[in-house]
């Protein structure tokens, strides 16, 4: 199992490496982001903000043809899962170390956060760790109040456990994020 979660991290970390946020990227975000999320949007690196429109592209193609779903909030919550990342400031090898650390020492990676949240050298994995929080104030200082709130701050399978009652926004969310 540890030789496929490194096969799966070195993977993940080649598609970060050299991923590149196109026109159309950018015009797909501007499609469902209002201008202040837009501008927030923009602060996240490059390979940030290509994978939220992976994600937020693999949702709306996940939850194709199921009813009741509003295609606009889906690519909203998929643009927008990762934007507390903009308070860390990371570039690719940071996170990727972060990721690193979180997989495969889960408890250093832990006690490492829980000291970031008042020691301002390991504030980063303190973000790290609690970005859909983070997200979800930033969001709420500029006017957002939806249950898209709820939706970034549960996002992160690791930091709050799924439950069965979750919306299916955020189940579709977490799988697309998972890929």
């Amino acid at each position: 199992m540890p030789i496929k979660k490194l096969l799966y991290r070195m993977k993940q970390f080649c598609v970060a490496m050299f991923s590149v946020y196109l026109k159309r990227d950018e015009e797909f975000a501007r499609n469902y982001l209002n201008i202040q999320e837009m501008a927030l949007f923009n602060r996240l690196p490059g390979f940030e903000k290509k994978h939220s429109v992976r994600v937020a592209r693999k949702m709306l193609k996940l939850a194709h043809g199921k009813a009741n779903l509003d295609e606009r909030k889906l690519a909203r919550i998929g643009l927008l899962h990762d934007i507390g990342k903009v308070v860390e400031h990371n570039s690719t090898v940071t996170k990727s170390f972060m990721v690193i650390v979180r997989f495969f020492l889960p408890k250093v990676y832990d006690r490492l956060a829980d000291e970031g949240k008042y020691n301002l050298k390991l504030r980063r994995f303190y973000i790290h760790k609690h970005h859909g929080a983070v997200g979800a104030e930033l969001l709420a200082k500029i006017g957002e109040n939806s249950n898209i709130l709820t939706i970034l701050r549960k996002h992160d399978p690791y930091v709050e456990k799924p439950a069965e009652e979750d919306p299916i926004e955020l189940k579709i969310l977490q799988q697309a994020d998972a890929y």
